[in-house]
């Protein structure tokens, strides 16, 4: 599973650092989060996934759905998510997480389903991707205002406040334990997990983070992806993080 760890780690590097920069290298808030996304940007995510881009890879991905009663409605505002900071693995002063992707549910009949938008590289929000269900906004009732993270290598979703971090899902629950666990003992957990796979390491130079593996430890589930070509580099980066949504479901 080693390649895809080190695959989603350069991913989730780049898009902080390219995509994201203006809206995350702000001062921070606390030494455990990152600046929240402003609610200016969060109202041009919402509108993102409202756009007849969105709604047309929205009706792609409902095209083979069995419940086909009513037209796509997408419901409600962006939710921001952040990501594991690659730089946190290696420095406990760093933020526990950057933004990645603003996540937005809409509807078909029964069915629900989740928007992604991102800024590009000149700061215009877009619709990058759908995937089927609502993990985000789950995780986000879950959360309780908490903000929201994912450590997208295992597919574990998290709710960082303070200095806790709580899991919010089963493979986060398998990674920390029921209970919440500080920044400090996060920060040890994931230093011992990755601090081998990041850029620079040996891992890295005998070309192991080539490319991205298919171990068979990781199920594979229905998730329908739609990846539009116009969002060029954005889409690639941004379908990273469905990869493991594409193979592993969370709870």
């Amino acid at each position: 599973m080693g390649g895809l760890k080190h695959f989603l780690f350069r991913a989730a590097a780049v898009l902080a650092a390219g995509l994201a920069l203006s809206l995350t290298t702000a001062a921070f808030a606390n030494a455990a989060g990152p600046q929240p996304l402003p609610a200016s940007e969060l109202s041009k995510a919402t509108s993102a996934a409202g756009s007849p881009t969105a709604l047309g890879l929205l009706s792609k991905a409902t095209a083979a759905s069995r419940s086909k009663a009513g037209s796509v409605a997408v419901s409600g505002d962006a939710r921001p998510i952040y990501a594991l900071n690659p730089a946190f693995v290696r420095d406990a002063s760093a933020p526990v997480a950057t933004f990645w992707y603003a996540a937005t549910t809409a509807t078909r009949g029964t069915d629900r389903l989740t928007v992604y938008t991102a800024p590009d590289a000149k700061g215009t929000w877009q619709a990058v991707n759908v995937a089927t269900g609502d993990t985000e906004a789950r995780m986000f009732t879950a959360a309780r205002g908490a903000l929201v993270f994912t450590e997208p290598q295992i597919g574990a979703w998290y709710a960082l406040a303070g200095n806790q971090v709580r899991p919010l899902n089963d493979s986060a629950i398998n990674s920390v334990g029921k209970a919440p666990i500080t920044v400090a003992a996060y920060q040890d957990l994931v230093a011992t997990r990755y601090a081998d796979k990041l850029p620079g390491s040996q891992y890295n130079d005998n070309g192991t983070a080539g490319g991205y593996d298919t171990p068979a430890t990781v199920a594979t589930s229905t998730r329908n992806l739609t990846i539009p070509v116009t969002a060029g580099g954005l889409a690639l980066l941004v379908a990273t993080a469905f990869l493991i949504r594409h193979r592993r479901r969370t709870a």
